[in-house]
């Protein structure tokens, strides 16, 4: 339920800030003419944890001093992010890292109940039976308009952004095999191979929650570690902000008959005529669907496709009642979400 996060561990201590500043890597630049600085920051990659993934760290120079983090809690806990980490388990991933971090610096750092968190971003997994299941779901969702949040669709993706925190609904398989599949396959053949088959069936809905915003999730001053680790607050967030996107789902815009009127709406006579032409073609008659990708530019297909997904048509027919229930069944807890590779084997033909 816990992804990405971005913390700033403070050091008070001048001599230790100092010396892991030492350490890292600076950039600078001055104006040649006037020896003017520009801008001077420090920063490093380094490998840490047992799986040894790269982590950036960057120093904070300002009040509160210190140096800023930002990764991935189930890479470092997993390799992966397929598989989840409980809020619970935080600590114990953190512990870890803070150990690795003074190993590396070769300096002591603050303990981690005085990390101040400046980005959270949590999630959830539904696991369905086919990715053709979770590609339909996605369809749908893709319809939904956010009110002020600037959406952006795309062929697996949903998303809804904003400048206070973001919302995503992806399908983990395409994201998997595009950013770590190549890397854990080097490692461990059958580990990739299990994960790519249960991504493929996994729907994630994540919040990124920026520094900003996070006062009003955790209305106690700072949020600091203690503020994160109990999977009620985490469940409670994601239920509220996946009730927010559920309530602009207007049942009947999302029918079939309706994609003529959302189309007309939104583009001149010719060019709506041409696209609904398309669509109605392409997507739900097969023998014609071969002439136009015969006779169309693959160009043109792509701009058509795209021109219909960005005014939010969708490319599942009959959107009415299947699809309607399948949303319904993403809820907070859930059955379908499963947290890790123990969780998929027991309820899949791997077991």
């Amino acid at each position: 339920m816990i992804d990405t996060i971005k913390f700033l561990i403070p050091i008070d201590n001048s001599e230790v800030f100092e010396s892991i500043k030492n350490q890292l890597t600076r950039t600078r630049r001055e104006n040649m003419k006037t020896n003017e600085l520009k801008f001077e920051y420090f920063t490093e990659e380094i490998e840490v944890g047992s799986y040894e993934r790269t982590v950036r760290i960057y120093l904070k120079q300002d009040s509160p001093k210190g140096v800023f983090v930002e990764f991935s809690l189930p890479k470092q806990y997993y390799d992966n992010n397929v598989e989840m980490i409980h809020a619970y388990d935080i600590e114990y991933v953190l512990d870890n890292f803070k150990n690795d971090v003074c190993q590396f610096f070769q300096e002591r750092i603050p303990p981690i109940e005085q990390w101040i968190i400046y980005r959270l971003d949590v999630c959830y997994n539904w696991t369905f039976e086919s990715e053709q299941k979770c590609q339909s779901i996605m369809n749908f969702i893709q319809r939904i308009d956010f009110p002020k949040k600037k959406k952006y669709v795309y062929d697996t993706s949903v998303m809804y952004k904003g400048s206070a925190y973001t919302i995503k609904f992806y399908l983990k398989g395409a994201e998997f095999k595009r950013h770590d599949y190549k890397d854990i396959f080097k490692k461990d053949m059958d580990k990739a191979d299990l994960l790519l088959n249960w991504a493929e069936k996994v729907l994630r809905f994540e919040v990124e929650f920026k520094k900003g915003y996070l006062s009003n999730l955790f209305p106690h001053g700072k949020v600091l570690v203690s503020s994160i680790v109990y999977d009620k607050i985490i469940e409670d967030i994601l239920k509220k902000y996946l009730t927010l996107v559920f309530r602009y789902v207007n049942k009947e815009n999302m029918k079939y008959e309706n994609v003529r009127q959302l189309i007309d709406k939104s583009f001149k006579p010719a060019k709506a005529l041409r696209l609904y032409q398309f669509y109605k073609g392409y997507f739900y008659e097969q023998d014609e669907k071969f002439h136009i990708k015969k006779g169309l530019n693959p160009s043109t297909i792509w701009r058509y496709k795209n021109d219909l997904k960005n005014i939010g048509v969708s490319f599942e027919e009959n959107l009415g009642d299947s699809s309607f229930v399948a949303v319904e069944e993403l809820i907070v807890p859930s059955g379908k979400g499963k947290f890790d590779l123990l969780d998929y084997k027991l309820t899949s033909d791997y077991s």
